[in-house]
């Protein structure tokens, strides 16, 4: 019954995921070409930002496409403590980044530098939640796996 299930929902998802890529392919085309072009500063870093997330995207939705294709998703013991260690260093490098991105924005009174402080400030939170709520996941299927 479970096999079913996972070959009806690669069914669905396998085209949605082909259409995003495709997507996010788009874009990273897209903002190379503003990089060539451009050389203003501001340009040049929003471009490289937008090509990186996308390409970040692009990976994690091949990984997905694989997951529900040729290679489950897993994770053995021997791999889950090297991976817990290394969230529990990237969760404490955010928190240190919330915390002087925080202390930047007392000290600029400069609107675009402040709204470029902001974003980086609301993504460093986003990712410190993200990579906590794993580690989480990750201590409960400790409990399974070991």
């Amino acid at each position: 019954m479970a096999k079913k299930t996972k070959a009806k929902e690669a069914t669905a998802l396998q085209p949605l995921l082909r259409q995003w890529q495709a997507l996010e392919e788009t874009t990273i085309e897209y903002s190379t070409r503003m990089l060539r072009r451009s050389k203003n500063p501001l340009v040049q870093m929003v471009m490289q930002m937008v090509k990186l997330d996308s390409q970040k995207h692009k990976v994690i939705l091949g990984l997905l496409q694989d997951a529900l294709g040729r290679q489950a998703l897993h994770l053995s013991p021997e791999e889950l403590r090297p991976l817990a260690e290394a969230l529990n260093a990237h969760i404490q490098a955010e928190a240190k980044s919330i915390e002087i991105a925080q202390r930047a924005l007392t000290r600029s009174d400069l609107g675009a530098v402040r709204y470029i402080l902001q974003g980086l400030l609301a993504d460093e939170t986003k990712h410190h939640s993200l990579l906590a709520d794993l580690r989480e996941s990750l201590k409960r299927a400790t409990i399974f796996v070991t």
